[in-house]
């Protein structure tokens, strides 16, 4: 085995050699604390299809909503920590206030999605861009502030395109 000079061997202080110990123990510490650390409770959701900003090739879009945290059900008695999805066609979230009814009857702006699947629907929709909003209603169909509403915009390919 090599021994090395003097002169290359690092020797640390006694206190140096603890206090650098200690800054790796924590550094350690404080990620394997972070790794474990429980994820958030509180209800979200994300479009996952159509991605913002790409190019559907058909009109027929499948929106896909993922959504954590909160309970989706049919319509009915309003409970706390379920309800079940809207999607606003190029209308914005704000167009209903939180606590407000979201209309059934506006199907070209408003699709409830209270049935199964809960997460999936089918829209046709004309080619240009268009922004879909997901909403979160209670059973009774009024929006609600949590999870708040997620959007994406994307652009519906002409046919032939």
């Amino acid at each position: 085995m090599k021994r090395l000079s003097p002169a290359r061997r690092l020797v640390l202080p006694r206190r140096e050699f603890i206090r650098m110990a200690g800054i790796a123990f924590g550094v350690a510490t404080a990620g394997s604390l972070v790794a474990c650390a429980p994820a958030s409770r509180e209800p979200e959701m994300r479009i996952v299809y159509p991605e913002q900003g790409a190019r559907v090739p058909s009109a027929q879009v499948s929106v896909q909503v993922e959504v954590r945290n909160f309970r989706l059900v049919r319509p009915g008695a309003p409970k706390p920590g379920e309800g079940h999805l809207h999607l606003f066609i190029d209308v914005p979230a704000s167009a209903i206030a939180d606590g407000q009814i979201i209309p059934l009857d506006q199907t070209d702006k408003y699709v409830h999605m209270g049935a199964p699947p809960f997460t999936t629907r089918t829209l046709t929709l004309s080619p240009g861009v268009h922004t879909i909003t997901a909403v979160m209603a209670d059973g009774t169909h009024v929006k609600l502030p949590t999870p708040r509403p997620v959007s994406v915009t994307f652009f519906v390919q002409p046919p032939g395109t």
